[in-house]
């Protein structure tokens, strides 16, 4: 395994930590604003990025499995929000994940790699 996969792997897995610790703390709203300024833009921008560091983790993943993968991910997260008395599940939260793993999906697979691509043949 090269340094660089290394690299992404120990992202993927501290930002799932920390994604998976502020979705389930009881006093979301006592964060530092900057935390919490838009709740649909964190979850977007969330999952952008848990969407990246998955594909560079983990290239072998095809992209609708690491796609399904972070969407079942974000269910997961709503369900277990529902049971807690001071979060609330939201559809719209799921949505705003999904969002962030399609522009994460269309930025990699149709800006980032073919730029890329175009560089190293330069």
């Amino acid at each position: 395994m090269g340094a660089l996969r290394l690299l992404f792997k120990a992202a993927f897995y501290t930002a799932f930590a920390a994604i998976s610790y502020l979705a389930v703390i009881p006093d979301y709203n006592g964060l530092p604003p900057i935390v919490t300024l838009s709740d649909l833009l964190n979850h977007a921008a969330a999952f952008f990025v848990l969407y990246l560091l998955l594909r560079g983790a983990h290239p072998s993943l095809d992209r609708v499995k690491s796609m399904l993968l972070l969407v079942v991910y974000a269910i997961m997260i709503e369900v277990v929000q529902s049971f807690l008395p001071t979060r609330d599940a939201s559809f719209s939260d799921i949505g705003a994940d999904m969002a962030g793993i399609v522009l994460a999906h269309l930025f990699l697979g149709y800006l980032f790699l073919p730029a890329l691509r175009k560089f190293r043949s330069a």
